[in-house]
């Protein structure tokens, strides 16, 4: 089940970190492909490796087929394992970094195949945890403001989604009950540990796909809704899209009618430089009308009433935050859109436009939706959540990155105030003072 490798996450690397601060002064350089990293400050090194990493993987994304591009990734690729090895040696501070890029880049076997990649998966939940250890965010007595500036936070959620879905794959998909007795363990571990700490934010403390962004802004209300919202009354934008379903879809349809072309020049357009999110680049394509609260002409052009409809709306006109923006969604048949979170602060919908028959569903959490034609779905996308396309047809949704109903400025019509199901103690980001970290990628 390619666990065996991976050694065991689970001892203790407290002892190590000492023994490393010891050597700091007799190293030399730590020099990677022509960038000098450091021995200590794993944040920045993660950022450099990332923009290594990043530059040649757009690049071939841009340029398919380019023998030099190809070349660059191929030894890109080999050099990434040997890095590994070098963080569980004798590195901890490149653990991060290789950790994230192990995620971003190789979480799939390839393109022609839907399958993650298990020692991909599981080295870098390993690399995950020493760098849990490295950065201190094991220690109960890290004080909160540390905690978070340290991206402790983000180090646990993102263990919790390597380690918890490298070991329901190999149980649901591999059916490799062993292997995945065995990573369900060490999840089980790691979570146990983790609920004793005084920052954890935990809903319920019962499952580690509990854990997620959002919570770290508007406490009360994700403990009150969780992953996927159950009351429409609470979002009153989703009956505005619903009403409004027909003229959305129509204009849909005359985008695409058939012109598949039209809708990728308009991705290309539209998205960010980015991660792989599916096996296939095409898994995955977006049209957006708006990012940040700008409308994104090129496409209003081709859906002008959609746009003049979302023009109305506060919580997407007046949003200015990072990760925030509406479009079009189109699903690939048989793609995939791998395990991720969301930026937080802020809010999901989609609205169903053309919805084919087959296995078509999205895991948000510890719960499951899938779309229906003229039906919101509300859901918290800080919640780890992926998505499974196993049916004939390419599937679309309308997408809403709306401010969060709890932001009591970003998103709002002057005067408005948040709902009362926003009522509780504040977040940890907002207690401490704390701003929003930049967006990753969309």
């Amino acid at each position: 089940g390619g666990m065996a490798a991976a050694g065991s996450p689970g001892q203790s690397f407290g002892l190590q970190a000492q023994q490393q601060q010891q050597q700091e002064q007799q190293l030399g350089p730590l020099v990677i492909g022509g960038i000098e990293f450091s021995r200590e400050d794993d944040i920045e090194n993660m950022e450099k490796l990332s923009e290594l990493f990043g530059r040649v993987f757009y690049t071939s994304v841009l340029y398919p087929g380019d023998a030099s591009v190809d070349a660059a990734w191929q030894s890109l690729s080999a050099d990434i394992w040997a890095l590994a090895e070098h963080a569980v040696q004798e590195v901890p501070a490149l653990a991060l970094s290789v950790a994230m890029c192990l995620y971003n880049y190789f979480w799939w076997e390839g393109p022609h195949s839907l399958e993650p990649r298990m020692d991909s998966g599981w080295k870098a939940a390993q690399l995950m945890h020493i760098a849990l250890g490295h950065a201190g965010c094991r220690d109960r007595g890290l004080p909160p403001m540390e905690y978070y500036i340290r991206q402790c936070h983000l180090r646990w959620r993102y263990l919790f989604m390597l380690a918890g879905e490298v070991g329901r794959h190999l149980v649901l998909n591999r059916r490799d009950i062993a292997a995945g007795a065995k990573a369900m363990a060490q999840q089980r571990t790691f979570f146990e540990e983790f609920k004793g700490l005084p920052n954890s934010g935990l809903l319920h403390g019962v499952v580690p796909h509990e854990v997620n962004f959002n919570g770290d802004y508007y406490p009360a209300s994700v403990a009150r809704q969780g992953p996927v919202w159950k009351n429409k009354e609470d979002l009153p934008i989703a009956f505005f899209l619903e009403a409004n379903y027909p003229t959305i879809k129509a204009e849909l349809e005359a985008m695409v009618g058939g012109e598949e072309a039209v809708f990728r020049s308009l991705d290309e357009q539209t998205r960010n430089a980015e991660t792989q999110f599916g096996p296939r680049g095409d898994d995955w394509l977006t049209a957006y009308m708006f990012r940040k609260g700008e409308a994104i002409e090129a496409v209003c052009a081709r859906a002008p009433r959609t746009c003049a409809l979302l023009r109305t709306r506060p919580e997407i006109a007046n949003c200015k935050a990072g990760g925030s923006g509406a479009g079009f969604l189109r699903m690939s048949p048989g793609g995939r859109l791998k395990p991720h979170f969301g930026n937080a602060p802020r809010l999901s919908v989609h609205l169903g436009l053309i919805v084919p028959d087959g296995e078509i569903r999205m895991q948000v959490g510890y719960e499951t939706v899938r779309w229906e034609e003229g039906k919101t779905v509300i859901f918290d996308d800080t919640f780890i959540h992926q998505v499974v396309h196993n049916g004939e047809k390419p599937r679309y949704v309308m997408n809403l990155w709306m401010c969060h109903p709890c932001d009591p400025d970003d998103g709002k019509a002057p005067g408005e105030v948040p709902p009362a199901y926003c009522e509780g103690p504040p977040g940890a980001m907002h207690q401490l003072g704390l701003q929003p970290l930049p967006p990753r990628q969309q």
